[in-house]
């Protein structure tokens, strides 16, 4: 599995800010009144970038005892332990979290901006909690990023390695 792109995921936010600038746009055109964030979005985004960084600790201790362990062979007993379906189902959820993140923290940056210079949205009750869910959505955008490099492997452990292509010959 490569990597995330990151320059995709900014692309990415920046189409999300415009969708977010856009819709703001287009409902008070229209008179609608205009969706906020509220903090229970922070909140939940904030929640959601904790259970993320629970579930790599595990996976990063465990990468950092192979590199240690592949400088300083030793026939100790590991100190951490991941299977390898957990260590998948870690990297597939930073992947998601950065996607989410980048896409959400988009919106929510675009509807920030949109209130900030129209003037529309009211401090306190508007402006601040949109601009307070963009930061959590960027920051579980970054996060996802991070968890998900540290489950990549050595490149002599990965699938282009040259023992698997010379034992395939």
């Amino acid at each position: 599995m490569r990597p995330l792109n990151v320059p995709v995921l900014v692309l990415i936010l920046v189409v999300g800010a415009g969708f977010g600038a856009q819709m703001l746009e287009t409902l008070a055109a229209r008179g609608h009144s205009l969706p906020i964030a509220g903090w229970l979005t922070t909140v939940v985004l904030l929640v959601l970038s904790a259970v993320l960084l629970i579930s790599g600790l595990p996976l990063r201790r465990y990468m950092l005892e192979s590199a240690e362990r592949r400088e300083h062979p030793s026939f100790a007993p590991r100190r951490h332990q991941i299977d390898l379906p957990t260590a998948y189902r870690t990297v597939l959820l930073a992947r998601a979290c950065a996607y989410t993140g980048a896409v959400v923290g988009g919106i929510f940056v675009g509807q920030a901006l949109f209130l900030l210079l129209t003037g529309t949205g009211d401090l306190w009750q508007g402006i601040l909690p949109t601009a307070a869910a963009a930061l959590a959505g960027i920051l579980l955008a970054v996060l996802g990023v991070v968890v998900e490099r540290w489950g990549q492997l050595p490149p002599e452990d990965g699938e282009g390695s040259t023992e698997g292509a010379e034992a395939g010959s």
